[in-house]
């Protein structure tokens, strides 16, 4: 059994019986979109090695409906993590209050510096894109500019972790 093969095989529920007959493959995509929307606001779910696993396990022509599917469920989640950063605002507490009216006044005019963080943050994983969506939320960024970075970065980050493992075994 090749080193890939071992890796994957965990993950053979998540696309495939445990006979290794195919399943649907909206099921797969289903289950990717799924996967990837949970692993954005729990991050002990690691998107990328479900991507890379699956990847193995999936036809080819199913690469890029994953790569559309695990970048489609993280930004929905990720919308989720902003809100909840937009939620932190809420909370009641003078120096809290004031701490955020601060972070956003210092940040107000710096929106390229915010945008470059969110699309670094979305398609390197530093800093962590979890903590950069609660606090585009809680500083108040942009919602649109946010989800198009946010999609962009994740998009590549998600292309390259569906066919890296591809070109590596070839």
């Amino acid at each position: 059994m090749e080193p890939a093969e071992r890796l994957a095989r965990p993950f053979l529920l998540l696309g495939f019986s445990a006979w290794g007959t195919p399943v649907d493959p909206l099921l797969v995509v289903l289950g990717t979109f799924a996967f990837c929307a949970c692993s954005a606001m729990i991050p002990l779910l690691h998107a990328e090695a479900y991507l890379v696993a699956t990847s193995l396990l999936a036809p080819p022509e199913l690469r890029w409906p994953l790569v559309i599917a695990a970048t489609s469920g993280q930004m929905l989640g990720k919308v989720g993590m902003y809100y909840t950063g937009r939620g932190v605002r809420l909370i009641p507490g003078e120096r809290m209050q004031r701490r955020i009216q601060l972070a956003t006044e210092r940040y107000r005019d710096k929106r390229q510096l915010g945008s470059g963080l969110v699309f670094l943050s979305a398609s390197s994983g530093f800093p962590p894109f979890y903590l950069v969506s609660i606090a585009a939320g809680t500083l108040t960024f942009p919602l649109k500019p946010f989800i198009l970075l946010g999609l962009a970065g994740r998009f590549l980050r998600f292309t390259v972790a569906v066919f890296l493992p591809h070109v590596l075994s070839r």
